[in-house]
């Protein structure tokens, strides 16, 4: 047993292990880096030449614009004015100036897909009215167009503004989503139906997309001519790329004459410069900066915390010049790190990570892990809520399920219209496995966001399989949960039940809590928008009137995002006393 004591250090540990993104670089050849090395997510300057480090932003930010290909002279991000309930204001730092301001005056409203094209800034943002394209030019705003649907801006370049979303009725097609400024006129652009199509970059009047359009088992790069409409397959000068066949692509930029791809497979990511694989540690990488013959980019993986690797292009030679550490006394607990294909019951294969706790015996108690989304994965990247089960002696599996990103994009639509379906046994199925396989003596479930759903509805059909399970932020009630929502949540919720709206009630946990055995932990943000509170208060008073025992812990002026220090330990650490107890 681990004493609350222990679990208290551990945590407070590990949460202090910052993160560290690459936002790009300014016109004095210096990185901009997002970190929250102070507790909370701030923007930094970082000199090259001596290693300094200036924090450029007063208070907190919620996110960053996606920057020019260019060096900048600013730095555009939005705040959560709302505690935590996701409206936003945007916001600028200007480097010439050293000032930060307000880059406009507008009511706060929801901003995702937010990019500076330089002469102007884009972004979508979402109210009860409707998903909507907006423009800033100096500091006023304009509304362009209200989308037809779900639709994320990506980024600008030019008179182009482009991004992705389900904007031509079918939720299985995820258009290309091109706004052109220089004639007013949206389009929407697929190669063929039901395709999911993801823009990367714009050279000139040309998007390069990845499409699974000509490959069902992969992502393919192509071009796409504005103009002409005509499109044609991204090529390479090496034949490194063509070998490997990422499946999914991460970053993809035309610098000094070549191409600068990440490309990623099975979790992992790699980086090819005109297709030539360029060797870099196994594990995920993220963003890329070039500056004379050296790029900058983010590294982590499930056993090492996020760092900024330099890479010098002449030798192959990459170090790390920041980053966060796994303090000594901790590293040896982490065993070996497996990544297998488990079968589900129709005998689709789910690709899985498995991470062993050496503080754990052999079979011992396992938690499975269910990643948020659904369109997401768990990679081999940093995880706090992973590395903290590893660290309290437990073993971890994590399925990415039928719907999770990074196995292509006919994998990732399966979950389209059967969300709690096929996802559900394939969850079950890796939970049967980590028995099967001795690993597990002891099956535990936990989950965030999605995650929290799933943890709440294998519990509830599948109530025999686990111990006990924590559901964070969960999806209690579809039907309520889309009354509440603003028109970006209401989109996403068409969309991901594939309009079947009469599905929502059979799918929610709520109509279910009669079949629950096993305890549970509820852990809820007090001011989330996206997974509300009033559908698990609900809940709480069913499981009271059939005088189940559960946990609550409501967390207080929190939102959905997990931002700060504070934030990561009042979720987990109820969480983990909870697991500990049932251990």
């Amino acid at each position: 047993m681990v004493s609350p004591s222990k679990i208290v250090k551990i945590l407070e540990d590990l949460v202090r292990i910052p993160y560290y993104g690459l936002y790009g670089k300014s016109v004095s050849n210096e990185l901009i880096i997002e970190s929250d090395e102070e507790g909370a997510p701030h923007i930094y300057l970082y000199s090259l030449v001596d290693g300094s480090k200036k924090k450029l932003t007063s208070e907190p930010i919620y996110s960053t614009a996606t920057p020019p290909d260019t060096p900048v002279n600013r730095v555009v991000y939005t705040r959560d004015v709302s505690r935590g309930k996701e409206l936003q204001q945007i916001f600028y730092y200007d480097l010439t100036r050293n000032t930060e301001d307000k880059l406009v005056e507008m009511d706060p409203i929801r901003i995702f897909g937010l990019t500076d094209a330089i002469e102007y800034i884009a972004f979508t943002g979402a109210t009860s009215k409707g998903v909507f394209l907006y423009k800033v030019k100096g500091h006023s705003l304009e509304e362009l167009v209200k989308l037809p649907g779900f639709g994320i801006v990506y980024m600008a370049r030019g008179s182009l503004i482009v991004g992705t979303g389900s904007l031509s009725g079918d939720p299985k097609t995820w258009d290309l989503m091109i706004y052109d400024l220089s004639s007013n006129e949206l389009k929407t652009y697929h190669p063929k139906p039901e395709t999911i199509n993801k823009p990367l970059t714009i050279i000139d009047r040309e998007i390069v997309f990845e499409t699974n359009a000509f490959d069902p088992n992969r992502n393919v790069l192509v071009k796409l001519n504005i103009d002409t409409m005509e499109l044609d397959e991204l090529k390479f000068k090496h034949r490194d790329y063509e070998e490997i066949k990422p499946v999914e692509h991460s970053y993809c930029r035309y610098i000094d004459n070549e191409w600068f791809v990440i490309g990623r497979k099975e979790g992992r990511s790699k980086l090819f410069i005109d297709g030539k694989l360029v060797e870099t540690p196994p594990g995920s990488l993220g963003g890329l900066v070039k500056l004379d013959n050296k790029i900058y980019m983010t590294y982590s993986s499930l056993k090492k915390p996020s760092t900024i690797i330099e890479l010098d292009l002449g030798n192959g030679m990459y170090r790390e010049i920041m980053g966060g550490k796994l303090p000594e006394e901790y590293r040896d607990s982490f065993g070996e790190v497996e990544f297998t294909y488990i079968k589900s019951s129709d005998g689709l294969e789910i690709p899985t990570y498995i991470v062993e706790s050496r503080l754990a015996k052999k079979p011992g108690p396992t938690v499975v892990y269910v990643h948020g989304g659904p369109w997401s994965e768990v990679a081999d990247s940093w995880r706090t809520m992973i590395s903290a089960l590893i660290l309290t002696g437990f073993h971890v599996v994590a399925p990415n399920f039928r719907g999770s990103t990074g196995y292509g994009s006919e994998f990732m639509k399966l979950d389209i219209g059967d969300p709690g379906g096929g996802d559900l046994e394939d969850v079950a199925a890796a939970s049967r496995y980590a028995v099967e396989s001795g690993l597990a003596n002891k099956l535990f479930i936990m989950g965030y966001s999605y995650g929290g759903y799933m943890t709440l509805w294998a519990l509830t059909n599948k109530p025999d399989l686990y111990e006990a399970g924590v559901a964070g932020a969960s999806v209690v009630d579809w039907e309520e949960m889309y009354e509440l929502s603003d028109a970006l949540f209401r989109e996403f919720i068409k969309t991901l039940f594939n309009n079947k709206m009469d599905m929502l009630k059979e799918r929610s946990p709520i109509s279910k809590i009669k079949n629950l055995k096993k305890p549970l932990c509820i852990v809820h943000p007090q001011n989330d928008t996206r997974t509300p509170l009033k559908p698990v208060l609900r809940l709480m008073d069913k499981l009271l009137e059939l005088g189940h025992s559960f946990e609550a812990h409501i967390v207080p002026d929190m939102g959905h995002a997990i931002n700060t220090i504070d934030d990561a330990l009042k979720i987990l650490l109820p969480a983990i006393l909870f697991l500990e107890k049932h251990k």
